[in-house]
């Protein structure tokens, strides 16, 4: 090893656990607090899902009628996983892959909200430790070899547990040597592959992230020990989920610049796999620009790069876990109603003869300009051939909530209360502790609000 590679896992520790609030710019504070928001809603949206009541079951019989703080982070983590309504991290580097690198925000807040049941720190405690472990996090999954990825792990599992496990350190007030001992533990505990995709299974990833990486904090809080150099290892995280990294995108870039800013995570404005999410914009603003509708449309091709067959892979959804991982489908709710939000992703509507026969007109096809653009970009090229002969193209890579084509803040409260009014909470409590987080005595009091 270099000296680089050596100093990932020491380097990291020490930023999460030495870097006050005070020395995270104001911008980057308000871009963490929108991210926190965001990410309460969609915990609250995933309320609904089967899934996240299967997730409650099962944490209440292993709990006898309880839920202790790691399973109570459990919970959080599926419901704020299992609508696929969360956050997404843009890659630095045209080899990294936009959109498959972390769904960063739900693991850790879940940590932190976690640990926040077991310390009970401030509301700026909790602010800090999420915007330092979101900063690593993204730092370690952007310097993996992208291989991790794209051979089937899933990083928002993998990654995921060490960013809440980071998160939850930081609660806990875990010094550097010891949150080196928490990240040698949560590496061993990191899991999840993408063959799950469309599945409950796909939540489960990202629930056991921050069960895994809360608990990983607990243990290296009561002594247990663990290799301090986890990452860098020859037989260590990087190597083993990924065959190699890039040292200089960890150990030269934690909060310099701060991921949040540069390159930035994408909010996402639809329920489902954010690689759909570039296409469908083009095509929505494409129906608005020539008043379409289903009757004017014969056959639509999305033409991306290979990346986006390769974790868009159900071409014909039957229910709403499929759906969100089909380009087709997502291009015909959008055909069919102009919409592509909550509603549109549930079962019904997922099996609505009308929308079903609309997919068999979409084709999501490889394109050699799409490929060349790099897969950080994950640019759309969308093709419509219309019943009266003509064809109409249009191309983009940044759907709204892209940092390069934000929500407002509007925008982004608009879907706080979308969510929450999908899963039958009023919300206002929530937005409000959020909104004034970094003065409030207890984090602990958002955590028992979301749960």
């Amino acid at each position: 090893m270099t000296g680089s590679d050596a100093a990932a896992t020491a380097a990291v520790a020490a930023f999460v656990a030495e870097t006050s609030l005070e020395q995270v710019p104001g911008d980057v504070r308000r871009l963490a607090s929108r991210h926190i928001l965001d990410t309460a809603g969609v915990m609250l949206s995933g309320r609904r899902q089967r899934a996240s009541e299967l997730a409650l079951t099962h944490a209440l019989a292993l709990g006898n009628g309880e839920l202790s703080a790691p399973l109570a982070t459990f919970v959080l983590g599926v419901r704020g996983h299992v609508d696929d309504y969360d956050d997404t991290q843009l890659a630095s580097r045209p080899e990294g892959v936009y959109g498959l690198l972390t769904h960063p925000s739900v693991p850790v807040l879940a940590g932190v909200l976690g640990a926040s049941l077991v310390a009970d720190g401030t509301g700026a405690d909790a602010l800090a430790a999420f915007v330092v472990a979101v900063e690593a996090e993204c730092r370690i999954s952007d310097a993996i070899d992208p291989r991790h990825y794209r051979e089937g792990f899933h990083s928002s599992g993998t990654v995921g547990t060490l960013g809440a496990a980071l998160g939850a350190a930081r609660v806990l007030r875990l010094d550097a040597a010891t949150t080196r001992v928490a990240l040698g533990i949560a590496a061993s505990s990191a899991s999840g592959v993408r063959e799950n995709f469309g599945t409950m299974t796909k939540s489960l990833h990202v629930g056991r992230a921050a069960q895994h990486g809360l608990e990983a904090a607990l243990l290296a809080r009561s002594g247990w020990t663990a290799t301090p150099a986890v990452l860098e290892s020859p037989r260590g995280f990087f190597r083993a989920f990924g065959g190699g990294f890039d040292p200089e995108l960890v150990t030269g870039r934690l909060g310099d610049p701060w991921y949040l800013v540069d390159p930035g995570v994408s909010i996402k404005p639809h329920p489902g796999g954010s690689l759909s999410h570039p296409a469908m914009w083009v095509f929505r603003q494409l129906l608005e620009e020539y008043g379409l509708g289903p009757d004017d449309v014969e056959h639509v091709t999305v033409g991306t790069s290979s990346n986006i067959p390769n974790a868009l892979i159900h071409h014909r959804p039957a229910d709403s876990l499929a759906a969100k991982f089909s380009m087709e489908y997502s291009i015909a709710t959008l055909l069919a109603r102009g919409r592509g939000g909550l509603p549109e992703y549930a079962d019904d509507a997922v099996r609505d003869p009308v929308v079903q026969a609309l997919i068999p007109r979409i084709d999501l096809v490889a394109d050699p300009v799409a490929e060349a653009a790099g897969f950080h970009r994950m640019l759309s090229r969308i093709t419509i051939r219309l019943t009266d002969g003509r064809e109409l193209f249009a191309e983009g890579d940044a759907a709204r909530g892209h940092p390069t084509n934000p929500m407002t803040d509007a925008e982004v409260e608009e879907k706080f209360a979308e969510c929450a009014a999908w899963g039958g909470v009023d919300g206002a409590r929530i937005r409000e502790l959020v909104a004034s987080l970094e003065s409030q005595p207890s984090a602990a009091a958002l955590s028992r609000e979301l749960l």
